[in-house]
């Protein structure tokens, strides 16, 4: 550190008087500032992430870093029984390993730190030994307990869930939402124990994830969970400038194109949200991002893996990656779920699979009622932080679980039908749906690529698919729509990941009523009731609250019988009489113009 020392002239009136004895003034000053400026340098300071609290991954040399002037010596001591000394380099920095112990389940001893330099002693307390997890991504990992408005509701029955979150050895560290031009050495931050005071600023997801481990039997240690993740962020602000540069297709996507908001533009999240805490030994990272990036495509996928391999590399180690998939979504003012930019964008999504130690959590089945269908935030954060402990507890802690659902593996063609069968190791015990109907969301299309409605059954282990709109079956399509709810899962609850068995472009869906009969209208007092169900010789349609504008009946081959104009009301009678026994579709346009569709029978 350069040292610039101003020596003034003085008197010796005052002076001597002080120091009678003292001859040479300027050589005493000189002296006495560069002993203040060189204890000074030498003082040790450290990360923010590096603290009271805080969990350090079992079983591993866990770096420790921190500054002090070139050549300062630095001990670190554990009370563990661990000692280990380093140096500052050039830079400033110092750095080196400790080993930690292998934690033991159901014990969770604290330990004391010390770093010990020249001039300055840190000592911090309050350590637990256990296993460590990054959670990162957009506002579906922020996402956080509490309530804060329409926008974030909180979980699932919030209350509850933060009142018993009293676990003090799951411990948090948030890295503030910054941004800057280049990588920083700090960020704010420190650690703090999961109590309800704490748990219901902090990210559902996580800590649900944690929980999972915390309380499993087989795991049972501290947990540490870091969570660094921005609202509406792209994952290009994720990633280092160098990996986007150095590929042609990121480096046009990435740092060619245009992007208004700060936490769209690239590596300035990286820069002040991730580099400041590498290399923080981790046992893994958890990532929900995607809203942001969900036009791109496959360029997604490549960015993906491209930033999963340069943390990997920065950290050192081959850690797993888990991602939550995107979650189905419609619009207010386009409702009719005919697009498939989503489903593109979470095969893209899913498509990382294909690298080592990755896994993916599908969330299709988790929207609670049609409300959700219209924001990028569903509620039930519980289910998603369960599955990815599962992928966790599979591949990372030896359990003996199932871990993700049913995963398309071939189809045939037979006559009129296409039978999908599923990968044998994602079936677990069988294949049920959620809610005991028919399997939802399945769509057929002949060689022409408009892709109708279909009806699915489960016939084993295998599903067969077919619709009186495709006489000639080429390819199916499984929740490959922007909202596409989900009913079909394995035993163990977890749902079946979206397919389809093409791989066509300018593939379209026909805006014909679907054929299945789970209905929901939370409107009525009955939801879980299909209205109006059997009929005879006329239909009695309740509980419209929005009111009723028109009304079309369709035959099961989509054809127009019937049409009546509603008068706004909630209440309408058809007179059927004339048709014949057998099924009909029902399509109720309400006065702002959003949709119900109802199979009915006729007997």
């Amino acid at each position: 550190m350069p040292i610039i020392l101003i020596i003034i002239p003085m008197k010796k009136s005052i002076l001597q008087l002080l120091f009678p004895r003292l001859r040479h003034v300027s050589f005493f000053f000189l002296f006495f500032a560069f002993s203040v400026l060189h204890t000074t340098a030498q003082t040790i300071t450290m990360p923010n992430v590096i603290g009271n609290n805080m969990v350090l991954q079992q079983n591993t040399q866990v770096p420790i870093w921190g500054w002090a002037a070139q050549g300062t010596s630095v001990t670190i001591t554990a009370s563990w029984g661990e000692t280990v000394t380093t140096t500052a380099a050039i830079t400033g920095k110092w750095m080196t390993k400790i080993q930690t112990p292998v934690a033991v389940a159901g014990q969770a001893p604290t330990y004391t730190l010390t770093i010990a330099g020249p001039v300055n002693t840190i000592t911090f307390s309050n350590i637990l030994i256990g296993e460590v997890w990054l959670c990162s991504g957009q506002s579906n990992m922020w996402f956080q307990m509490n309530y804060i408005d329409a926008t974030y509701p909180g979980v699932v029955d919030y209350s509850t869930e933060i009142a018993a979150a009293n676990y003090p050895n799951i411990r948090f560290f948030t890295v503030p939402k910054a941004n800057a031009v280049a990588p920083v050495a700090n960020c704010a931050g420190s650690w703090t124990i999961c109590s309800p005071t704490t748990v219901n600023t902090f990210s559902a997801v996580a800590y649900y994830f944690g929980r999972e481990l915390y309380n499993n039997a087989a795991v049972n240690v501290p947990i540490g969970l870091i969570t660094s993740s921005y609202s509406n962020s792209a994952i290009q602000a994720w990633m280092k400038d160098s990996i986007l540069r150095n590929d042609a297709e990121l480096k046009v996507k990435y740092i060619d194109g245009t992007f208004g908001a700060t936490e769209t533009k690239p590596s300035l999240l990286y820069n002040a949200m991730i580099a400041p805490i590498i290399p923080f030994a981790i046992k893994g990272t958890l990532w929900s991002q995607g809203e942001s990036n969900v036009s791109d495509g496959s360029t997604y996928t490549k960015a993906n893996i491209a930033m999963i391999n340069d943390w990997r590399t920065a950290w050192g180690i081959d850690f797993p990656f888990y991602a939550v998939q995107l979650t189905p979504r419609l619009w207010i003012n386009n409702p009719k779920d005919l697009g498939s930019q989503r489903a593109l964008f979470r095969e893209a999504q899913t498509n990382i699979l294909a690298t080592p130690k990755t896994g993916m959590v599908v969330t299709s089945d988790l929207i609670l009622n049609n409300d959700e269908l219209f924001t990028p935030h569903p509620r039930d954060k519980k289910t998603v932080g369960i599955r990815l402990s599962l992928w966790a507890l599979a591949k990372d802690y030896g359990q003996n679980v199932q871990y993700f659902g049913p995963q398309f593996e071939s189809y045939t063609v037979e006559g009129n039908k296409i039978r999908i069968t599923f990968k044998s190791e994602s079936l677990g015990t069988g294949l049920i749906t959620k809610d005991g109907f028919n399997p939802t969301c399945f769509k057929l299309s002949a060689s022409n690529k408009a892709f109708y409605p279909a009806l699915a059954q489960i016939e084993g282990n295998s599903i067969v698919v077919s619709s009186p709109y495709v006489i000639v079956p080429a390819s199916v399509h499984y929740a490959f729509t922007e909202g596409a709810r989900t009913n079909l899962m394995n035993n163990e609850g977890i749902a079946a990941f979206p397919f389809r068995t093409d791989a066509w472009s300018g593939f379209y869906y026909v805006d014909v009523p679907d054929l299945n009969t789970s209905v929901e209208n939370t409107e009525i007092d009955e939801p879980a009731k299909l209205f109006p169900g059997i009929f005879q010789n006329s239909i009695n349609i309740t509980g419209i609250n929005n009111g009723i504008q028109r009304i079309d009946i369709f035959d099961i081959m989509g054809r127009s019988v019937k049409s009546q104009i509603g008068d706004n009301a909630s209440n309408a009678t058809l007179d059927v009489s004339t048709f014949a026994k057998g099924a009909y579709i029902l399509r109720v346009v309400q006065t702002d113009l959003t949709i119900i569709d109802f199979k009915a029978i006729k007997q």
